[in-house]
Parts: structure tokens; C-alpha cells; sequence
């Protein structure tokens, strides 16, 4: 899962080389790879100024420190780091400029490092900005893709903030912090859609909704309106229309174990109005299985007390389901899901990644038995290479040991011949013991990661399976039953 970050080197271009390059981080230098220049910090630092010298660029930014860290564990030989690195170098900046990158091993995750000269060979500047990061970070999850490496999930609800208003927001001088919090202010306050209208009217805010594609809002003394989604995603339309929502059945947002919890304990009869109002309404999935599961508990307690009077057995069923319920609604809202069309996409997006992984299982199981075939030809070889020199270098008894070692003389032969057509080299074997460790690691990580991704695919089957049959929650059926129970009173 491969982090990119980016630096801007202004003064210091010498001691970055000097850090990247550094004999205890990079296996004594076997990490570091120079690109149309040294290897070598030193060497590599003239070559670079002599460059800028030549296109008379010496002024102004000197380079740019570019890093990719691996996650722990996920990949443990640094070698293929570093192939990974040249890799996503090369999609980079090509053969364009002068770089240097170098593989560290010294912490507990394996992390590649890139500093380039912010001059090109043709005299270009590069160009580092927003684009070019996001850019370095598209290139470094194709290149871990190819080498079945996870990738960080984008997350769509991020909203990118400027230096400029992370630092007043932190000062408490954001225009968008003061409007986010008159809004949550005003939601507290507001019965409907409509009152809440008024009362941002009544601080001074003009707004702009309906006739719009996008809510936005312009507070006093402000030169323009902002959008609610720039706001962040608790602040579109449909999400405050939803939070007031909420608030009119006692809802309140909670950072617990659910998202929402009954802000005081509540009475039947609101229970009762709020599930026969909007249960059946097109709305969000966690409304309607919150409502259900309210009523539930409310109906249980109800039975409870009716079994105690009765001195009968108490039925568990409702406990049971309110339980499953409960588990679906913190399913539902970890993921987000706003509607079934959510939930089918969200199935039909973990059945395709389970396909992907699959197909990776199956690749990776056939390369690690190509390794295990190769380490028990090195093993043969290691094993009966002894009695096979002294069958060489003897002369008189030449013809005896052949005839007392025939067999290991032959096996020998045949995993020599073997090695030789696959041109693996003594030197080599120990990196395909490693190979195999390796292998054997990562094919244990794709495993766990199907075994989650199945049941969290059942876990979505099973929401789907709840909304199909909700009909058994149907309040109508409850009412009947109630009244037939007063009858037989």
C-alpha cells in the first residue's frame, strides 16, 4: 500500500542526496540506482549544478525529495522495492532529468526514495504543483497493481484545503468554520426545512436552493457564496433536509458505536407515529432501520413485562433479530449506504474485488509452485553435489564410486542441467529461498484478505435479504394483534 509524499528542496540539494544515498540505510549502497547521473551523493550533486550552470537555471527551487513508503510487512524483499521504485521513476520523469533513488531498509517498513534535479536535461523546469503529486501517487498504484501490492482507497468525501484556509480555520478566522458552525447552530433550532430557512434569513445569510443544481450559502460582510458540498458532505441540501429530519424524532448524531441514538428515552406513541410516517418512505437505509429497530425494542419490552405478569416464558426471538438489526444498521452506515441502489453497487463491487483477488490467488499459487519445483532442484543439487566432485576428481576409483553413487550422480546431473536451462547461478540460490518465504507471505495476506472480503459480501447479502422481507415488520400486523389479544381478554 504505497504512500507518496512530496518535498520541495530550496536549499539543500546536497544533503538530500547525502541522506537518500546513506551506506546503513541502503545495504551498502546495492539500493541506489542514479539516473543520467552518479549513483555516488557528490558526484551526483556536480553533475546536477553543472546541468542548471549549462541552461542557466541555478536560481530558484534546486530539486524535489519524492517518497514511497511501503506498508509493513506487505512486501519484504527490498530488491523488488527497488525494481518497483525504477519502476514508478520511470513513469515519472523518464530519461528527462537526473535523479537518484535509493531503497531504505534501516525502519520497519521498506520505503524508496527519489530526489531530482528540478532542472531537465533539455532545460525544462519541473513542474511541481497539486497535479504533479497526485500524478507521482496515480503512477505508484498502477506500478503496486502490477506487483499485486494493495493501493490507499480515495476517499470521495475528502475536501482539499489551501494552506492559506488550514491555517485560518486553525487560527478560527475560516469563513466556511463560521457558516459549518451557524448551520449546525441553526439545525438545533429548526423544526423543518423551511423554519431553518428563516432562521439563517434572520443571521443575515442569502441563500440560493431549488432553482440550483447545488445549496449555497453567503454570510454577512462575505464577497461571495459557497456551495454546501465545498462545506463538506453534512452540509448539502439533502443532508441538512436528513439531520432536521432526525432531530424531529428525538435522533441525535452520536460518535458511539451507531451514528444515531434516541437522544432521551422515547414514548410509544412517537415511536408508532415515526415508523408509520416515514418507514415506507424513500429515504436513507439507516432512517428506516433505525425506526424498525425502535420499534422492535419497544415491542419486546412490551412482551417482557406482559410475560412477567403472565409468569410465562419470555420469547427471545425479537431480541434476537433487534441484535441482527443492529449489526446491518452499523454495516449500513460504515459504508455509507444512502439507498438500495448503494447497497447493490457496494455488493456488486465486492463480488468484482473478489474475483480480482481470486484470479491474483491463482497467479501467485502457480508462480510459488514454480519456486518450491526450483528450491527442490537447488536442494538436489546442494545434497549430491559433494559426491559428485569427488566422482570428478577421482582417477583409480573413478569407475567404482559411479558404480556405488550411480543414482545420486544422475540426480545430480539432471538438476544441474535443469538450473542451467533456467540460467539460475550458485550466487542466485539464496534469493529464491527468499523468494519463497516471501511468496508464502503475501499468499497468506490475498487469502485473509478473501476469507474478509467473503463475509463482509455476506453481510451485504444479508441487508439485502432484511429489505426484501421487511414486510414482517409491517406495524399493520402488530396493531391486529394487539387488538385481537384485548378481545380474547
Amino acid at each position: 500500500m504505497p504512500y507518496v509524499k512530496q518535498i520541495t528542496i530550496r536549499s539543500t540539494l546536497n544533503r538530500s542526496l547525502k541522506y537518500i544515498v546513506n551506506d546503513n540505510k541502503t545495504d551498502h549502497g546495492c539500493l541506489v540506482t542514479g539516473v543520467n547521473c552518479a549513483s555516488n551523493d557528490k558526484l551526483a550533486y556536480k553533475q546536477m549544478l553543472a546541468n542548471k550552470k549549462n541552461h542557466k537555471k541555478e536560481k530558484g527551487t534546486l530539486g524535489f525529495h519524492f517518497m514511497q513508503s511501503f506498508k509493513e510487512n506487505e512486501i519484504t524483499d527490498p530488491y523488488k522495492a527497488h525494481e518497483i521504485g525504477l519502476k514508478w521513476a520511470d513513469k515519472m520523469f523518464g530519461d528527462k532529468y537526473q535523479y537518484v533513488l535509493s531503497t531504505h531498509i534501516d525502519k520497519g517498513h521498506i520505503h524508496n526514495h527519489v530526489v531530482i534535479n528540478s532542472v531537465s536535461l533539455s532545460g525544462k523546469k519541473f513542474n511541481a504543483c497539486k497535479r504533479s503529486l497526485q500524478d507521482a501517487r496515480d503512477y505508484s498504484d498502477e506500478i503496486a497493481k502490477e506487483y499485486s501490492l494493495s493501493v490507499i482507497p480515495l476517499n470521495e468525501h475528502a475536501i482539499p484545503k489551501s494552506y492559506k484556509e488550514w491555517n485560518e480555520e486553525k487560527r478560527g478566522n475560516s469563513w466556511k468554520a463560521h457558516i459549518k458552525q451557524d448551520i449546525d447552530e441553526v439545525i438545533k433550532s429548526s423544526k423543518s426545512f423551511e423554519e431553518f430557512m428563516q432562521n439563517m434569513k434572520r443571521l443575515g445569510y442569502t441563500m440560493k436552493q431549488g432553482h440550483v443544481k447545488y445549496m449555497t450559502f453567503k454570510a454577512p460582510g462575505m464577497g461571495r457564496s459557497v456551495r454546501g458540498k465545498t462545506l463538506g458532505p453534512e452540509y448539502t441540501e439533502d443532508r441538512i433536509k436528513e439531520r432536521i429530519q432526525l432531530r424531529e424524532f428525538n435522533f441525535v448524531e452520536s460518535k458511539r458505536k451507531y451514528k444515531y441514538r434516541f437522544k432521551s428515552k422515547p414514548t410509544r406513541t412517537q415511536i408508532f407515529d415515526a415508523a408509520r410516517n416515514y418507514k415506507y418512505k424513500r429515504g436513507s437505509l439507516a432512517v428506516n432501520f433505525m425506526l424498525t429497530i425502535a420499534l422492535l425494542r419497544t415491542l419486546t419490552n412490551r412482551k417482557a413485562e406482559e410475560a412477567v405478569r403472565r409468569n410465562s416464558r419470555r420469547d427471545f426471538s425479537t431480541d434476537i433479530e433487534i441484535l441482527k438489526l443492529s449489526k446491518q444498521l452499523q454495516l449500513i452506515t460504515d459504508y455509507n449506504l444512502k439507498s438500495r441502489g448503494d447497497l447493490q453497487r457496494a455488493i456488486k463491487d465486492t463480488e468484482q474485488r473478489l474475483k480480482q483477488i481470486n484470479g491474483v490467488i491463482e497467479e501467485a499459487d502457480k508462480a510459488n509452485r514454480s519456486i518450491i519445483l526450483i528450491n527442490q532442484t537447488i536442494e538436489a543439487y546442494n545434497k549430491h553435489k559433494p559426491i559428485y566432485e569427488e566422482y570428478k576428481s577421482a582417477t583409480i576409483r573413478k569407475m567404482l564410486v559411479k558404480k556405488k553413487y550411480s543414482a545420486e550422480i544422475e540426480t545430480f546431473e539432471k538438476a544441474m542441467n535443469q538450473l542451467n536451462k533456467l540460467n539460475i547461478q550458485e550466487k542466485d540460490f539464496s534469493i529464491y529461498r527468499e523468494r519463497q518465504e516471501s511468496y508464502g507471505i503475501k499468499i497468506e495476506q490475498l487469502r485473509e484478505r478473501h476469507n474478509a472480503m467473503t463475509k463482509e459480501l455476506y453481510k451485504l447479502t444479508d441487508i439485502e435479504k432484511t429489505l426484501n422481507q421487511r414486510g414482517r415488520f409491517d406495524l399493520s400486523k402488530n396493531k391486529n394483534n394487539e387488538r385481537d389479544e384485548r378481545k380474547e381478554r
